[in-house]
């Protein structure tokens, strides 16, 4: 849909978020200005799970060819015992309700970054921080005093968002810790093969999740079967924060799962220091609102997700698409805050109840054996009917349906025309 009123729309944040708005929004002919602080963009993260309700957006804006070709698309999630491996739970993608795909950070938001750069109407301008945003003149002030004027900002600049606060005050968004901490490990096709017992892992398209004594594991492999990514929740012990550049310790990894299923104990020990990353997990409090004047926030910046059913980045890329579609409807500049109420109304709830699915999977997956265990495993165990829910939201089939069915760009849509839209499960 070509834009009825095109806009001069500022994004702060050259992020997953920031970028997949910087291709809507440029393909519905808006003229878009990235500014992103870093001096260059660099390959950093791990793995992340290209849902259905992220992948059919990326189709329909073309970059979903590039992220398959990067990704393994999965066909099977195992549950295992922490202990001894044991399944406790085998679930088949469904992938009639769309494709998963677990895809490198860096690969998707390189696939967004070509396609955003392919059209002449995105500038995507690097060491370029933002200090100060005008809400209603839609202007942002960068460190070197210049300002840059448009007609509307999206602020997608991340948990730490300077835009967030600079809207509604320091104390707007409080982080409260969880209790937990994750590490993120990465080896190499070479090292997981060498061992009998791990190379299955490396050559399936399964994704495994080990659960246990606070503690959990997810792991699955990536970039054609290249590298094998594990993502492990655990106590935090202090010494992290909420950023997921600090680099964790081989010892501390060793420590934490000691006593585990033994296959993983050997991954743990293959892995180098260097591939090992760590930070602190905080829930974040719903904000009172998203929107401001000529400016919205967007992903992390309003909704930071913890990475217990996977949908962090996918939810950014929802804001994204909604986004597309509002502000492409607009017939006069005039009607931008509007616009802005309803890519809000479309998206708070429904971001919002994610959020709420992170505590409630950690709370089930972290138990310590005994009664409660034991009936989350039986549970686990028994085949699911759309009357029964999974302990584990992520394998869960009506959170899945709820999850993945879910399109961004209609619902904006059925907002913008005034249908009334239900966000909850």
């Amino acid at each position: 849909m070509e834009a009825r009123t095109p806009l001069k729309v500022t994004i702060i944040g050259a992020g997953i978020g920031g970028m997949a708005a910087a291709v809507t929004l440029g393909l519905h002919g808006h003229q878009v200005t990235v500014l992103e602080s870093a001096p260059k963009l660099l390959e950093i993260g791990a793995g992340i799970q290209c849902a259905p309700n992220m992948l059919r957006l990326f189709d329909r804006w073309g970059v979903g060819k590039e992220i398959r070709a990067a990704g393994v698309k999965t066909s099977q999630v195992k549950v295992l015992r922490w202990q001894n491996g044991k399944e406790l739970q085998v679930t088949t993608v469904d992938h009639s309700r769309g494709e998963q795909y677990v895809v490198h950070r860096a690969d998707l938001h390189n696939a967004l970054l070509h396609k955003a750069e392919s059209l002449d109407n995105v500038n995507i301008r690097l060491d370029s921080t933002a200090t100060d945003v005008d809400f209603d003149a839609a202007s942002v002030t960068l460190t070197s005093g210049e300002v840059v004027k448009g007609d509307v900002v999206l602020g997608a600049d991340g948990i730490k968002s300077r835009t967030r606060t600079k809207m509604l005050g320091d104390g707007a968004d409080v982080a409260t810790p969880t209790g937990d901490a994750v590490f993120r490990l990465m080896l190499d096709r070479e090292t997981m093969l060498s061992d009998p017992e791990l190379a299955p892992f490396m050559n399936e398209a399964i994704a495994h999740r080990w659960i246990g004594p606070d503690c959990h594991v997810m792991a699955y492999p990536l970039r054609g079967h290249q590298l094998y990514n594990l993502v492990m929740a655990h106590p935090d012990r202090g010494g992290v924060d909420e950023n997921w550049t600090q680099q964790g310790s081989k010892d501390g990894v060793l420590r934490e799962y000691k006593g585990w299923d033994e296959r993983l104990v050997k991954m743990l020990r293959l892995v180098p220091d260097v591939n090992i990353l760590e930070w602190k997990l905080c829930s974040h409090k719903p904000l009172p609102t998203w929107i401001k004047g000529n400016c919205a926030l967007m992903g992390d910046s309003c909704h930071p997700m913890l990475p217990y059913v996977a949908q962090g980045a996918a939810q950014a890329v929802e804001d994204a698409a909604a986004l597309g579609i509002v502000l492409s409807s607009i017939s006069d500049k005039s009607q931008i805050p509007s616009a802005l109420k309803a890519y809000e109304k479309s998206r708070k709830e429904r971001a919002e109840t994610v959020q709420g699915f992170g505590k409630e999977t950690r709370d089930a997956l972290h138990l310590h054996d005994g009664p409660e265990q034991i009936a989350r495993d039986l549970a686990l165990g028994s085949p699911p009917t759309t009357l029964t829910r999974s302990p584990d939201r992520w394998t869960d089939a009506n959170t899945r349906d709820y999850l993945w069915n879910w399109d961004a760009e209609q619902v904006a849509k059925d907002v913008w025309e005034g249908k009334e839209v239900r966000a909850h499960l």
